[in-house]
């Protein structure tokens, strides 16, 4: 394998990367927004059976399901049939693949808008006598907000489509425009015109369809391709139907652990707000995790699928190995900053209007657990995106499986059994979550290891020597540099948790105080990772920002 082609590759790789990267944070920007308005304008008892429940408990994971499921099997097997048998043939298959997921998803919102009861009773606690309110809210919540599905599932194939043919930038703008129209809902109908949550409903609604319209919009050009076919004896659809399956119980099995974790359990607790703060907390991980490695893994898998079709093994792992250093030379020293920082973050974001400062700082506390979970989330982002390539989903589910019923005995027994509070509650579900993810991680790398070498002993312990070296210099600095901030503006954060510990009301935090500090430690954190990357020789980080630099100083020019 000659340099210059693994250099080429690493560049391609990178590049679309930081495409999907930009539209993701145009996502995510908008996703923040979304939230703080939401947070602004709803209380917990709105918040909770709308935006936790209904959309992101039941839709979102209904739509996850088709997406996780059908996006890896759909998308490795398009190329393929592109590559043998042309366009033509390509799209023979993806229009039966969209035939048969529109009919799917008409019979699934049909279930979800004739059946709620079934939905609440199968995500909560909740029942008419001891939550009628909440109840009431929730079952209206599910058949206003059905519809959406049938557009939101529809697009993540629509999705792929356009990720085969690398216009990443378009795919991912299409999240972007959904959360866009929730906050014109929230803003225009809530904020403008003072009406109710009926304006949210609106825009969760008109936000689905956009999704949908985008991907359109980017598929355009190959309009004369598309159209109905009911041909399920399609040697490609049957072959991706045999690849589906066992991916769809491990992402089934996956969807169970979040919502049994992330609501039902909780939903045990008879103090509001937990679901709430729970999902608060989920936010700033999955923002990051969104910006860096899931845009890595988007734009990763077209060029390992081109790689497993060559049977280049030694460059597919190659890639694999490289990719997995680069994100952790990264996402450690991020996360131990992260973790210093997430309670000041949460509450400067979170803390507003109807989200008082006690929810806030809960939320900080889970915000500080999830946080944890980057880097070997970051892993997984790459290491899953080698099995899918290599159509290995029997391993991917077996071991998912695994990882999360760990994770969801944990939340049981802790939070159910032992009864513990609402703090302690959502640490358990925060940590078990981190904890079995870590060990998914290690389970991938073990198993892909023995097919496709990708990392070799001595240099992943010389790696890993360093990375300590540098994640610890990094969040000293950090912590240091917070602290002579807060002491030289302090910003109030301190004292107004103290005093509402002692049951006082919570006053004198400066929003621009905490800015400052924030900012100040950001920087001290960035250039200590910098520096501290050049003095312990980490050379994956030093690859990243010798690219930066040089892709900079190349547009200067």
């Amino acid at each position: 394998m000659s340099t210059s082609k693994s250099r080429s590759l690493a560049d391609r790789i990178v590049s679309a990367s930081l495409i999907v990267g930009l539209a993701h944070i145009c996502l995510k920007f908008a996703g923040l927004i979304q939230v703080k308005f939401a947070t602004h304008y709803l209380d917990s008892s709105l918040y909770e059976p709308i935006m936790v429940v209904a959309f992101t408990g039941v839709i979102n994971s209904l739509f996850l399901i088709g997406e996780e499921v059908i996006g890896p099997a759909f998308l490795t097997i398009f190329m393929q049939e592109r590559e043998d048998k042309g366009e033509q043939g390509a799209w023979d298959y993806a229009n039966v693949v969209l035939s048969f997921h529109s009919l799917l998803l008409l019979c699934v919102v049909g279930a979800v808008f004739c059946f709620p009861d079934f939905f609440i009773r199968l995500f909560t606690t909740w029942n008419l006598q001891d939550n009628p309110e909440r109840y009431k809210l929730l079952r209206l919540s599910l058949q206003v907000l059905a519809p959406g599905l049938f557009f939101l599932s529809l697009a993540s194939t629509t999705y792929k489509l356009l990720n085969g043919y690398k216009k990443f930038f378009l795919a991912a703008f299409g999240d972007a425009s959904t959360k866009i129209c929730v906050v014109l809902g929230l803003v225009i109908g809530m904020w403008g015109f003072g009406l109710d949550h009926r304006a949210l409903f609106a825009g969760l609604l008109a936000g689905s369809v956009a999704k949908l319209v985008t991907h359109i919009i980017g598929l355009w050009p190959k309009r004369q391709f598309f159209r109905l076919s009911w041909h399920w004896r399609n040697p490609a659809f049957q072959k991706m139907l045999l690849i589906m399956l066992p991916l769809l119980a491990g992402i089934i099995f996956a969807k169970v652990r979040d919502n049994f974790n992330n609501i039902y359990v909780l939903t045990h607790l008879k103090e509001g707000g937990v679901l709430m703060a729970n999902d608060l907390g989920r936010r700033l991980y999955s923002s990051i995790q969104w910006l860096v490695p899931y845009a890595l893994q988007i734009a990763l898998f077209p060029f390992l699928c081109e790689l497993v079709s060559q049977k280049d093994k030694e460059r597919l792992g190659l890639v694999l190995g490289s990719s997995c250093r680069m994100m952790l030379s990264l996402f450690v020293p991020i996360t131990a900053c992260l973790c210093l920082l997430a309670m000041p973050i949460t509450i400067l974001v979170f803390w507003s209007g109807k989200t008082g400062l006690e929810l806030a700082a809960r939320a900080g506390l889970s915000t500080a657990c999830y946080t944890l979970v980057l880097p070997a989330a970051a892993v997984e982002c790459v290491l899953m995106q080698g099995y899918f390539a290599e159509q290995k989903t029997v391993a991917v589910t077996a071991i998912g499986l695994f990882a999360s019923m760990l994770s969801v005995i944990f939340s049981y027994v802790v939070v159910v059994h032992f009864q513990v509070g609402a703090v302690a509650s959502l640490l358990a579900v925060a940590l078990g979550f981190v904890i079995s993810r870590y060990l998914k991680s290690l389970m991938l790398s073990l198993y892909l290891q023995k097919s496709t070498p990708i990392f070799k002993g001595a240099e992943m312990s010389l790696f890993f020597a360093k990375l300590i070296m540098l994640s610890v210099l990094t969040a000293a600095a950090t912590w240091l540099a917070s602290y002579a901030a807060n002491q030289m503006l302090p910003d109030g954060v301190n004292q107004a948790l103290e005093t509402l510990r002692n049951g006082g009301q919570a006053i004198g935090v400066s929003r621009l105080k905490l800015v400052f500090r924030l900012g100040f430690a950001g920087m001290a954190a960035a250039m200590t990772f910098v520096a501290g990357a050049f003095l312990f020789r980490v050379q994956e980080a030093k690859q990243m920002l010798n690219w930066v630099w040089q892709k900079a100083a190349k547009k200067a020019h």
